[in-house]
């Protein structure tokens, strides 16, 4: 009887439903539109199948777990930042924890409700549907609506609790997604600096990182999986948030009301959280924008952020832009101070990251790169590794070498601040796992020639190859080969002989893992493509095929006699007869500061006859000299090269390239006065 009348107050419930029941209302109808609605309408000539309601219109019911739960913490505790209204309820014959507790129930209500409806509704058109354009099973169904339940509820509480440490309901809508979108936001910017301070710093994109924030998981909901420790991290903060918002509201003066930041205690924590985000934000806009090899613009833009972010928050503490005190300038410099050992440790010469290299002894297996994802049944999702690390002592004993001497060569980091591997020929992503069960990862971008020994050593390995060119999945089953020239995509062949699969993929893996360190770096182009299909492991009856792509190089004798011994050569490769013309046309880059990706470009040569000068041949020794060399794309700052269009007497027209140095001496004597 107690606990109805104070905890489960009837007048109050009834009134929050009154005034705020909209909400769940609204909530229902969305969820309804965005789902049973959506699998009931949808129409597909060969179903899907999902291993997740979130692969149907997963970005809008996300969408609607994050911003109505939000809208109903907002609405539902409005009295605590108003001044009447605040008064009024804390009159009453109710201890706080009972106003507290009938509020949450009845946002508990508004939020959980609407979903389990749903979640009852869905499972009923997934009985009755004859045709669904979806195919998934009951679990499904459930695991829809455990998960946005359990996102529902932590952001509903999260805004509550923030409710209590602010005094503003605008301001509480914007920190609840500020706080939100930080840990991203940090984490983003503060890797651009580390990337940009410490030499190796293994550098994600922020794709990979932006699931930290359910607010940006909206963007890859539909393609990356729900994993249970997501579901639980949430699921834990959002009950740790029940007891924080009873403590907070005992303590909670009601005179706060109206107030930026409603506990003192509060305060600092949020004057350094806006200023050293502004600080982040500032150098890093400044970094990007600097002049090449330039440290003080980003020092610059650290300084400025953290006055302007110092600032920006003491205005909103103090709700005016009178702010100026003689307590002002002590308290920046000793926050600025604050900020710049967070900065500064991190990067420091004497906390070894920089110059640490694993002995050889202490280190289990190696793999060079980063993740590597598969899509497969409709979710993005990281491959397993393990058979991509080696343990082989002289591919270990490589890497270990070509790491010493990268260390030892003292590489200037402030290389690009903007696209930091353009200027140097070699990436490398180093991963070691060491015998402390640890992994541990280095990056560097490397100009070739200083390394070349070391990147030799270490590219002949066999190890290395089975890698870097997936010859492993040349040892696994093959159902075909498709067969593309790389000069004309007109020219296919097809192996589907089963003798013949197994021949071409057993000379093809030989030819690999016999190329040398200057076949790996060769100029020219490919001869050839060849596309593997398997069968798939699949259940998504659109992706009925797993294809893994090779090339085909020139210098490839063992697949290239092969080809010719079963006829299939000559159907790869363009005639000098089937050739009418070549056209030549001359362009000039030079953009010093600025490198540009030197390729063929069919728009500047056919769009440029009333412009550029052009020489054209019939001479069958030159075209014939430019089907065997075609020179792959790369990038320069300043060069001559030759844009070529050849035109065949039927299909699509063949575009290359040549450098001015590529050029045989019939090709300079025809382009001499141009």
């Amino acid at each position: 009887m107690i606990f109805n009348r104070l905890f489960c107050n009837r007048g109050i419930l009834i009134q929050n439903f009154r005034q705020h029941g909209w909400i769940g209302i609204l909530y229902l109808i969305t969820l309804l539109f965005s789902l049973p609605l959506y699998i009931a309408t949808e129409y597909r000539d060969v179903p899907q199948q999902i291993t997740s309601l979130f692969q149907a219109n997963g970005e809008v019911q996300i969408l609607f777990a994050i911003t109505l739960p939000v809208a109903a913490g907002i609405f539902l505790f409005r009295y605590i930042q108003s001044g009447a209204p605040s008064d009024l309820f804390h009159s009453l014959p109710l201890r706080r924890k009972h106003l507290l507790t009938v509020n949450l129930l009845t946002g508990y209500a508004m939020i959980l409700l609407p979903i389990w409806i749903t979640t009852a509704i869905t499972g009923w058109v997934w009985a009755v549907l004859d045709q669904p354009a979806f195919l998934f099973d009951g679990s499904t169904i459930w695991m829809w609506g455990l998960s946005m339940s359990i996102y529902s509820l932590f952001m509903f509480m999260l805004t509550v609790a923030v409710g209590m440490c602010i005094g503003q309901s605008v301001l509480q809508g914007l920190t609840v997604y500020a706080l939100l979108l930080l840990p991203v936001v940090v984490w983003f910017i503060m890797s651009l600096h580390l990337q940009h301070y410490l030499l190796g710093y293994p550098y994600d994109e922020l794709g990979r990182n932006a699931e930290m924030s359910i607010v940006l998981r909206m963007a890859s909901i539909s393609y990356s999986p729900i994993t249970n420790g997501e579901l639980i991290i949430y699921s834990i903060f959002a009950i740790l948030f029940i007891p924080l918002t009873y403590i907070l509201y005992a303590r909670r003066q009601v005179e706060s009301a109206t107030q930026a930041v409603t506990f003192t205690l509060v305060k600092p924590i949020f004057r350094f959280g806006l200023m050293f985000t502004l600080v982040l934000i500032g150098g890093a806009y400044f970094t990007l924008i600097a002049p090449r090899g330039s440290a003080g613009w980003g020092i610059f833009g650290y300084i400025l952020g953290g006055i302007v972010g110092y600032i920006v928050a003491e205005m909103i503490i103090r709700k005016t832009w009178l702010i100026w005190s003689n307590r002002l300038l002590p308290k920046l410099i000793l926050y600025g101070i604050v900020a710049g050992l967070v900065l500064y440790i991190p990067i420091a010469d004497w906390n070894g990251y920089a110059a640490r290299v694993p002995e050889l002894n202490k280190v289990k297996s190696i793999k060079l790169g980063g993740e590597r994802y598969i899509y497969s049944n409709g979710v993005n999702q990281i491959m397993d590794d393990g058979h991509l690390y080696s343990n082989d002592p002289e591919y270990m004993g490589a890497v270990i070498a070509l790491h010493q001497k990268i260390v030892d060569s003292d590489l200037p980091i402030l290389n690009d601040p903007i696209n930091p591997g353009m200027r140097n020929d070699e990436y490398v992503f180093i991963n070691y796992k060491l015998d402390n069960g640890k992994v541990m990862k280095r990056k560097y971008y490397i100009p070739e020639a200083e390394f070349h020994q070391e990147l030799m050593a270490l590219k002949q390995s066999r190890d290395y190859k089975r890698v870097a060119f997936e010859t492993y999945k040349l040892e696994e089953d093959a159902l075909s080969f498709g067969i593309r020239s790389s000069t004309s995509s007109y020219r296919k062949v097809y192996i589907s002989n089963p003798e013949q699969v197994r021949e071409f993929k057993e000379l093809l893996k030989q030819d690999i893992l016999d190329q040398t360190y200057e076949e790996q770096r060769s100029p020219w182009q490919s001869f050839a493509y060849a596309e593997m299909n398997q069968d798939s492991t699949s259940k998504d009856p659109f992706q009925p095929r797993e294809m893994w792509n090779f090339e085909i190089k020139p210098s490839y004798d063992r697949v290239l006699a092969w080809l010719k011994e079963n006829k299939l050569y000559d159907q790869l490769l363009v005639q000098a007869d089937e050739i009418v013309s070549a056209q030549f046309a001359k362009q000039e880059i030079n953009s010093p500061g600025s490198l540009q990706w030197a390729t063929p470009q069919p728009e500047y040569i056919d769009g440029s006859v009333s412009i550029k000068k052009q020489v054209a041949t019939q001479n069958k020794e030159i075209i014939s000299d430019l089907l065997k060399r075609q020179r792959s794309g790369y990038l320069t700052e300043k060069d001559t090269i030759y844009q070529i269009k050849l035109n065949v007497t039927r299909g699509e027209n063949i575009y290359m390239m040549l450098k001015e140095e590529d050029l045989t001496e019939e090709m300079k004597a025809i382009l001499v006065n141009q």
